[in-house]
């Protein structure tokens, strides 16, 4: 049986929230921890070249949460840094400064203006053709528009060689041709969402293919993923609002080097991938649930099983994974989508058991179908809450997640639960 690693307690706030913003005043708390001896020096450098202290802009998403990043921008062998800031001499939009290590000191030698307010993610890339390492920041204007540009650093001179508005974006080697292809998803329009694919050529992102439309079953892009497919393929998982707030469906394209373009990937499982992917809470995004490089789509079960509980807090849930052959669930379990988490079960345990309320307040049970045999209790709590047989699961910002074995012949054990779950 496969089980999940457990999610950190510090991120639960931001990922309750989604992946596209953190609430007010939780940059500062979660996005600002001691600078290393490294990123103290280009601050030092910064402020001296500036002659004021900046507001460092910290990524929201992305890899890189950090608004110092280190590479060799020239390609002449010498780590430089970068950094995003925003100065109260220069305006409210970003700024961008990249800093050479020169006799031992670190030296603002270029900066520029970005493109808005705020910082969603920054990506470094190698393009071919080209010297050194690229810069990717994808930027966010408090009205909501984001916009996407690419910098490259040669001769001591910044420059922007692309930019484009965006809503999602994705850099992989895409195309299998060994570089970078960068694929964009624009902003919403009223005939729905359009997809661009790009491919480093001479230092340069080229189209290489018209923009797709992706139709107008989607009003918003809400995540768009790589994921290593069956075959060993690149596949391209988009997950997209159907109409209402809480609404999502997906779909999966891969790139057709005979054609050379992305086209729509058909999985011979299910006649209708956008109708069995259907699901009715923002929470359940496509992510690869056990770490095996392939992202698997969840899949709301039918109702069946369900007595007595809140309506549309708990659902079961099947991570699916479409790329292959056959239909293969990856991951069968509970997920509940008030408190924002998924409880992985025994994959034996799918259409044998039921879930019914606890008998106390914020708690469910899984019983068997019948409702005879009691499997599994399940509550969130305030942190000091102890005993009763109960141990933690995980935290879900002040509050605990606790379950307690029950007295069935269904085997199963605490170290089990814990590796199973995991924030939403």
């Amino acid at each position: 049986m496969r089980w999940i690693k457990g999610a950190a307690a510090l991120a639960a706030v931001c990922l309750l929230v989604g992946c596209g913003a953190a609430p007010a005043g939780v940059e500062d708390l979660l996005r600002a921890p001691q600078l290393d001896g490294q990123q103290n020096e280009v601050e030092k450098a910064l402020i001296a070249y500036l002659g004021e202290t900046p507001q460092m802009k910290y990524p929201t998403t992305g890899e890189h949460l950090s608004p110092f990043v280190f590479d060799d921008w020239n390609g002449d062998g010498v780590t430089d840094a970068a950094a995003l800031y925003v100065s109260s001499a220069k305006g409210q939009n970003v700024h961008l400064a990249v800093l050479e290590s020169v006799d031992g000191a670190w030296v603002v030698t270029q900066e520029r203006e970005g493109l808005a307010t705020s910082v969603e993610s920054i990506e470094t890339a190698s393009l071919r053709g080209a010297e050194g390492s690229q810069l990717l920041v994808g930027y966010a204007a408090a009205s909501g528009e984001k916009y996407l540009a690419v910098y490259s650093y040669q001769d001591q001179t910044l420059n922007e060689v692309f930019h484009q508005s965006y809503s999602q974006y994705e850099l992989r080697d895409i195309s299998g041709t060994g570089g970078n292809d960068l694929v964009i998803i624009g902003p919403e329009t009223d005939s729905g969402l359009q997809l661009q694919m790009l491919t480093a050529q001479d230092g340069q992102f080229i189209p290489v293919m018209p923009p797709l439309a992706v139709g107008n079953q989607f009003t918003s892009c809400e995540g768009l993923y790589t994921s290593k497919g069956d075959d060993g393929s690149d596949y391209l998982i988009l997950d997209g609002q159907t109409g209402s707030a809480n609404s999502l469906a997906s779909m999966i394209l891969y790139y057709d080097a005979r054609q050379q373009q992305l086209v729509t990937y058909h999985p011979i499982t299910v006649d209708d991938l956008f109708t069995a992917t259907q699901r009715y809470s923002s929470l359940l995004k496509s992510q690869d649930i056990d770490d095996d490089g392939t992202v698997e789509i969840p899949v709301q079960l039918d109702g069946a099983g369900m007595e007595n509980l809140a309506v549309n807090r708990l659902s079961f849930v099947a991570w699916m994974d479409y790329t292959t052959e056959y239909e293969q669930v990856k991951s069968f379990g509970v997920a509940d989508l008030e408190y924002g988490y998924y409880l992985e079960l025994p994959s034996e345990w799918q259409g044998q058991i039921m879930l019914t309320d606890g008998d106390e307040p914020d708690s469910w049970q899984v019983r068997s179908a019948d409702g005879e045999a009691l499997h599994l209790t399940v509550r969130v709590v305030e942190p000091n809450t102890q005993g009763a047989g109960y141990f933690q699961l995980g935290n879900l910002g002040a509050q605990r997640v606790q379950a307690r074995l029950g007295t069935s012949d269904w085997y199963l054990q605490s170290g089990d639960l814990l590796r199973g779950f995991r924030l939403l």
